[in-house]
C-alpha cells in the first residue's frame, strides 16, 4: 500500500474517532435517543472504514484470496441495502434482467458495494439505485446517483480509499485470464455511475 494513502486514511480515521468521542462525551451528560442513534451509526461507519482499510491493506500486501460462492444477487443486494434503510437518500434496486445466479465472494463484495454505496451517499440528491446485470459474460454491479457528477468540489476531499478497496476487491475476482475491474462516470442526464465487473 502506497505509504502516503495510508497515512492519509489513518489520519481520517483518528480524526473520526475523535468526532465519535465528542458524541459519546456528551451523551453522558445528556441521553438523548436521537443521539445516541446518530453516535451509534457512526460508530458502525467507522468500524465499516477500518475493515475497508485493513482489506486493502491486506490487498497490498498478501493478495486477496476470494472464496467464490454460487450467489442470488437479488437477495444480496437486498441484505446489502437493509443496511442503509435509515438513510436520507431513497435507494432503490433495479431487478430488471438480474441473473438468478452470480459467481463472487459474498463478504468481499459486500465491502465493495458498500464502500461505493458510501461514495453516492455523499452525492446523491434525492435517489441512488443499485443493480446487477449480465452484459458481455460478465455480472456487472451498478450504483448510480442523481448528484452532480465527477470533479465536483468537496468541503473535506476524500481519502480515495472506497475506490481503491473496489478495484482491489474486483480484481481479486478472476476467471483464467481475466480478472474483474471498476468503472466510474459521468451520465449524461447527470449523477454518477459506478459499475463494478466480474469475468
Amino acid at each position: 500500500m502506497d505509504p502516503q494513502l495510508a497515512a492519509i486514511i489513518v489520519h481520517d480515521l483518528k480524526n473520526a474517532l475523535g468526532e465519535l468521542e465528542g458524541e459519546l462525551s456528551a451523551l453522558t451528560l445528556d441521553l438523548d435517543q436521537g443521539k445516541a442513534t446518530e453516535a451509534h451509526h457512526h460508530c458502525q461507519n467507522l468500524r465499516d472504514k477500518m475493515v475497508g482499510f485493513l482489506t486493502l491493506y491486506k490487498a497490498s500486501e498478501q493478495g486477496l484470496h476470494p472464496r467464490i460462492e454460487a450467489v442470488n444477487p437479488e437477495d444480496f443486494l437486498k441484505g446489502l441495502l437493509r443496511n442503509h434503510s435509515k438513510a436520507a437518500i431513497s435507494i432503490t434496486l433495479d431487478t430488471d434482467d438480474m441473473p438468478p445466479i452470480a459467481f463472487f465472494d459474498e463478504n468481499l463484495m459486500g465491502l465493495a458495494l458498500d464502500a461505493a454505496l458510501q461514495n453516492a451517499l455523499r452525492f446523491a440528491k434525492s435517489t441512488i439505485v443499485v443493480g446487477c446485470k449480465t452484459v458481455a459474460e460478465e455480472t456487472v454491479f451498478t450504483v448510480q446517483d442523481d448528484g452532480p457528477g465527477l470533479g465536483t468540489e468537496e468541503e473535506k476531499q476524500s481519502t480515495g480509499m472506497g475506490m481503491a478497496l473496489c478495484s482491489a476487491i474486483a480484481a481479486a475476482h478472476k476467471n483464467g485470464d481475466r480478472e474483474g475491474r471498476t468503472r466510474l462516470h459521468n451520465l449524461p442526464q447527470g449523477g454518477a455511475l459506478f459499475c463494478l465487473y466480474l469475468p
